[in-house]
């Protein structure tokens, strides 16, 4: 049965990304707001966060799992592979994505400047599409405050964030650029400058990618080192 706690010390967690990004929630929200719920079920735990819904560990009730989703209707769905071919979850599209890891420090003097979370946004919303400013800042400006996340720019067009770090890795996500810098190199860049500062703690730098853009990471020092599938819900 699929249990709401009000205490993350009853999480199931393994070492893997799903579980990062529940103890990553836990530590910039705690259990005390609506939008940051936490589940548990016998052999895994259950976050659902904003429009999102992560999913960690093994379960064998794949029915009731399916059940929780629809339920909740988040807009994405995180979950281990052996989780993803399991679920049927109508009005959702399965994507494919690689997560990438960088395996040696890049030769780099260069030190990531701090973002201005104003400009990220307007990078975020002209590469991915709309995004809701108000729903954006607040919860990129509480995590860094809680030191779970940190945002970074380059050159005022393009910018990543550490989304959270987790068992010795960083998961880097909106990674962008402005679409009239593009060509420049400045993807390429920010993610050389934010690696070498992680490699100097100790810590390798990861970051998932869809299909479509696989290339370029390939191409600028990340090798491919697991795959996974996200639920997306259809518009």
């Amino acid at each position: 049965m699929i249990k709401l706690i009000t205490d993350p010390a009853g999480l199931v967690l393994d070492k893997s990304y799903y579980s990062g990004r529940i103890e990553a929630a836990c530590r910039a929200y705690g259990t005390g707001y609506d939008f940051c719920r936490l589940y548990r079920f016998d052999k895994g735990s259950a976050l659902i966060y904003n429009c999102s819904a992560v999913i960690s560990g093994e379960c064998d009730d794949i029915s009731e799992l399916q059940s929780f989703v629809m339920l909740n209707s988040p807009e994405t769905v995180e979950c281990p592979p052996h989780i993803a071919e399991k679920l049927t979850l109508l009005g959702y599209e399965k994507n494919h994505r690689t997560l990438f890891e960088r395996k040696a420090a890049p030769q780099t003097e260069n030190s990531p400047e701090a973002a201005t979370l104003m400009k990220m946004y307007e990078i975020v919303k002209a590469s991915f599409g709309e995004t809701e400013l108000d729903m954006w800042y607040a919860d990129m400006s509480h995590r860094i405050r809680h030191g779970v996340s940190k945002a970074y720019m380059y050159k005022n067009a393009a910018c990543a964030c550490v989304d959270f770090i987790y068992e010795g890795a960083a998961y880097i996500s909106q990674v962008a650029v402005m679409p009239d810098q593009r060509g420049n190199g400045y993807g390429r860049k920010i993610l050389e400058t934010i690696s070498g500062e992680l490699y100097k703690t100790g810590t390798v730098p990861r970051l998932w990618a869809y299909d479509d853009v696989m290339g370029f990471y390939s191409s600028i020092g990340f090798s491919e080192t697991d795959e996974d599938y996200i639920y997306l819900k259809r518009i």
